[in-house]
């Protein structure tokens, strides 16, 4: 069942009842621990259990065979207990797949679209899976599961399948009849559908056969519309779960900066519009101004008309310019590997490193300044780069509104760090974890989480801006080699245009086989190679197929092409066509991503892959541009 976020807080009140009616009395957390949403949201609700006096397990996953293998033990469980997903398990059925009975009650909080529409399903109240109804995919838009239809269209298709691949001679025999072409078969398939249990036939006029196959029609196409046009991320689970804390009247300034960390995560990674970041920001920053106004009035109250304590986290909502790691790094660096500034300038060149350079010039900011670390430089020309940035990055091909958005900041004691610096740091956290040894991602995860205490943890914070300053160096750095050397395979007029890891330098560094920085990467090679074409639609999607890992396995991730305006889904347009293609080449991927534009294949198969990938997307387009013709 779909359950609407208005109903959290009974689906809480279930989970505890759950808990106490078990005989360990604990709730087992599966946590997908690949991005900064994952870590905000387990923090989130491992304080709410601690405060509600629940006990739990925590444990991160990678993939749906971890995600089986820590539910083994409850396939033949015989009391109630409840299993919680985050981030991981709306998009397939994971009752069948871990095997679970139905006293195994599973909640399931996921950003990762489409969700599977056999969840939507309002008779089936032990598999929960909760959705906002201001998220980009509402329950409205799944389609509504019909066990019976959806198997006669499995059915259908089976049979089509089977027909392509047996032999006429075959049909006749089991008919009783011979016909040519396509029609025997069809005619045989439904006649075989046509028949009882005790194989009398069914009396079916002409009439409802057409109906029948109508409706059949119809639903294989608003599911198969359904999984096409909504691959992409709903709101961050993080934000779900805040506003179950403010329902239980637990939310503090805490709770409120991991939804905070959350949602720039999917700015940042161009997951959500900016539109729809501003819709749930305006939420957020709601909350933040009602907590100043209370802590404003405890000083009040404590009789004291100063600062806030030294040791109280404070967060307030800010004007942010979009250079990764600025107050860590020197005004130079930050700029230069900044994303959307070294894509547009190309700074892993050295005439893109002057075009930099000029415009520090132009902002009258001495270069000896800007090389020397934010923190230690005077406040004048912190105050000259975000008053001349806006005059000057438009006369070196960068826009303002790429440069700076509405934010919020956390200040602790002298420290101040922003939001878009903590997402880096718990991702350079993150990315530290081996891909495939489940330890070593374990280490890495709870790092990620204690790095949200700031108060407690600042120093394993500046430890993963550290990290994220060597990703970021790295991706600029090897991309654009790539780049340089024509790694990067698609031209203008390309479908879409990807790069094998393995046939670069870049295959030994071991940061490009993490799916995070394989997207962090997508997403810059993407603007990077754009920039090379002058016309305004040279943007395409990109490819980026990784370096192997010890099991000799690749990730493959995808980006999409443009921004898509509103409060919409960001739809990714390779979910589908990963899958026919690993079909249609009898690839079984030996680790499944808990999102559908996330592919995991053996090395000596990514060669392969990715030719006959082509040959699908062109049929792809091919169809699309069919539609239109019929539909003009």
């Amino acid at each position: 069942m779909i359950v609407p976020g208005v109903h959290l807080k009974k689906v809480f009140q279930a989970i505890k009842t759950d808990s106490n009616g078990s005989e360990d009395q604990s709730v087992l957390c599966l946590a997908a621990c690949v991005d900064a949403d994952s870590v905000c949201a387990s923090q989130l609700l491992l304080n709410l259990f601690n405060r509600e006096g629940l006990h739990f397990s925590l444990i991160p996953v990678a993939c749906y065979e971890e995600v089986r293998e820590h539910c083994a033990p409850l396939s033949n469980a015989q009391e109630v207990k409840t299993v919680l997903l985050l981030n991981c398990g709306a998009t397939e059925d994971v009752r069948s797949l871990c095997n679970l009975p139905s006293n195994v009650r599973i909640v399931i909080v996921d950003h990762h679209r489409p969700v599977w529409h056999g969840h939507n399903n309002d008779d089936d109240m032990d598999t929960l899976v909760l959705v906002d109804d201001d998220d980009p995919v509402p329950k409205s838009a799944v389609p509504v599961y019909d066990q019976q239809l959806d198997n006669e269209v499995a059915q259908s298709d089976d049979s089509a399948s089977e027909s392509d691949n047996s032999d006429i001679d075959d049909l006749v025999d089991s008919d009783g009849e011979e016909e040519r072409g396509g029609k025997g078969g069809e005619r045989g398939r439904k006649r075989k559908r046509g028949h009882n249990g005790d194989g009398s036939p069914r009396t079916c006029g002409p009439a409802a056969r057409a109906e029948t196959a109508a409706a059949r029609r119809r639903r294989a196409e608003e599911v198969d519309s359904y999984y096409s046009d909504r691959n992409g991320y709903g709101k961050p689970s993080s934000l779900l779960l805040h506003t179950l804390c403010h329902e239980l009247q637990h939310d503090d300034n805490f709770h409120i900066w991991c939804a905070i960390v959350a949602l720039t995560e999917q700015l940042l990674f161009q997951q959500i519009s900016k539109q729809q970041y501003n819709t749930w920001r305006d939420v957020i920053a709601h909350h933040v101004a009602m907590h100043q106004d209370g802590d404003q009035l405890d000083l009040v109250q404590e009789g004291s008309l100063l600062s806030m304590p030294r040791h109280k986290v404070q967060v307030e909502a800010c004007e942010d310019l979009r250079l990764t790691l600025l107050r860590y790094w020197t005004i130079e660096d930050s700029l230069r590997y900044t994303c959307y500034v070294a894509a547009r300038l190309q700074t892993w060149r050295q005439k893109g490193l002057d075009n930099l350079r000029s415009l520090l010039t132009y902002m009258c900011i001495p270069l000896k300044h800007a090389s020397t670390a934010y923190k230690g430089l005077r406040e004048v020309y912190n105050g000259q780069l975000r008053s001349q940035l806006p005059r000057f990055a438009p006369q070196h091909m960068l826009a303002w509104d790429s440069l700076h958005f509405n934010s919020f900041r956390l200040q602790y004691k002298h420290e101040e760090l922003g939001a878009s610096d903590m997402v880096f740091a718990i991702l350079g956290l993150l990315t530290e974890g081996e891909p495939g040894d489940p330890d070593s991602q374990r280490t890495a995860f709870n790092n990620a989480q204690s790095a949200l205490h700031v108060q407690r943890n600042l120093h394993i914070v500046e430890r993963g801006v550290e990290l994220a300053k060597q990703m970021c160096q790295d991706v600029v750095h090897e991309c654009g080699l790539m780049i340089t050397a024509g790694k990067v395979k698609g031209g203008r007029s390309a479908d879409y245009r990807w790069v094998n890891v393995s046939d670069s330098n870049a295959q030994t560094n071991l940061r490009f086989r993490h799916p995070t920085v394989l997207k962090y990467m997508a997403l810059f090679l993407r603007d990077a190679t754009s920039c090379r074409y002058s016309s305004n639609d040279a943007r395409r999607p990109m490819v980026v197929a990784g370096a192997p890992d010890e099991r000799g396995l690749c990730c493959l991730v995808s980006v999409h092409a443009k921004h898509i305006a509103g409060n919409r889904l960001q739809n990714n347009p390779f979910a589908r066509p990963f899958i026919e293609t690993a079909s249609a080449l009898n690839i079984v991927p030996l680790k499944s991503a808990f999102e559908n534009a996330t592919y995991h294949i053996r090395k000596e198969d990514v060669t392969a892959f990715l030719g006959k990938l082509q040959d699908v997307v062109a049929d792809y387009r091919a169809a699309a541009q069919q539609a239109q013709a019929a539909q003009a």
